[in-house]
């Protein structure tokens, strides 16, 4: 069986994230149209899929941590920070944009909450993604040679 583990992480993303742009739970919300996604950054991404692209990321994260939280997540997505003449400081990413995403992905039914351990992936979720990563080993073969013993 493939899971995730089995296929690179950039193309497992863009394929999840073109599947999650089809799902009506999975939305930009308003309030996140021109809001940077870390103190670290200087502008609002360009690309216009980003937020699907962050939601498979993020789905990607929790099938691989198995149970995360928030926190955790917005330290993964977070940076260094340009403070002038002063040495960098690591920053956490948004925690608006980290929770709305988990909150769409719970309310699609991949993700669900466990009190005192974060989020952990659902039997639909883990499913999905293991469905995303074979469509995904079935392209990239040709492009990989060390997958074709899958």
């Amino acid at each position: 069986m493939t899971t995730v583990f089995d296929v690179p992480a950039k193309e497992l993303i863009d394929e999840v994230a073109k599947k999650l742009e089809k799902e009506d739970a999975i939305t930009l919300p308003e309030a996140n149209f021109y809001s940077k996604t870390s103190v670290a950054r200087e502008n609002p991404p360009e690309n216009e899929d980003w937020w699907y692209i962050r939601c498979a990321s993020i789905l990607r994260k929790i099938y691989i941590h198995k149970s995360i939280g928030i926190e955790v997540l917005r330290a993964e997505y977070g940076g260094k920070r340009d403070k002038g003449s002063k040495p960098y400081k690591a920053r956490a990413g948004s925690g608006s944009i980290t929770r709305r995403a988990v909150q769409q992905l719970e309310k699609a039914g991949y993700v669900s909450k466990i009190k005192g351990k974060g989020r952990v992936m659902t039997p639909k979720g883990r499913a999905f993604m293991d469905n995303a990563s074979k469509e995904v080993l079935m392209k990239v073969k040709h492009i990989y040679p060390e997958l074709e013993n899958y």
